[in-house]
């Protein structure tokens, strides 16, 4: 682009049937303003066009440089993610083992606690069979008794007497020696 002092100081040859040069210079001098104007805008306008490439340069960088984090931080979120999910699911496997296993041996003590009371329930049945039989033995003793004796005037028992046959009487139904079959030689001598 031409600057606008050069096209002040252009001149030309005058001839004689030309432009009124008044009108010429006139004129001239108007476009040489226009062309200033002009030119002066085209300057400014090439500085800012200049300006905004260099910005777009620094940001092309800059825009490289965010992509490239951009795929860094991708990538390490797909790690993140990925070592998340396999502790998740190692965690996961733990705790389902150790609740398995909290699991299984709450199943073992239930069922320790149910034969338990299974073995509680046959030992006090079999104490009330036992306990039901002595109270029908002792029935049977009593009814066996010979009450006559007792009304009898003449025959006159103490009740320690009493006591003592009904004992032998028990004592002989279980098989259990009285102190008169009892072998002398198991008691203890005097001058030992």
């Amino acid at each position: 682009m031409i600057a606008p002092h050069e096209l002040k100081n252009k001149t030309f040859t005058r001839s004689v049937r030309g432009y009124t040069p008044q009108e010429v210079d006139e004129y001239f001098d108007f476009l040489i303003e226009k062309y200033t104007e002009a030119y002066k805008a085209s300057s400014e306008w090439e500085q800012k066009y200049n300006s905004v490439q260099a910005k777009y340069a620094e940001l092309s960088n800059e825009e490289e440089s965010i992509r490239s984090a951009i795929l860094k931080a991708q990538k390490l979120g797909e790690v993140i993610v990925e070592n998340a999910k396999k502790e998740a699911k190692e965690l996961k496997m733990l705790l389902k083992g150790e609740c398995d296993a909290i699991v299984a041996e709450a199943k073992e003590k239930v069922q320790e606690e149910k034969e338990n009371l299974t073995s509680l329930r046959k030992a006090a049945i079999l104490f009330q069979d036992r306990l039901y039989e002595e109270y029908v033995r002792h029935i049977s003793l009593i009814k066996e008794m010979n009450l006559s004796e007792m009304v009898n005037p003449d025959a006159v028992i103490s009740g320690e007497e009493l006591l003592k046959k009904a004992e032998e009487k028990v004592l002989k139904e279980a098989d259990v020696p009285t102190e008169s079959e009892e072998d002398p030689s198991s008691e203890p001598k005097e001058n030992e």
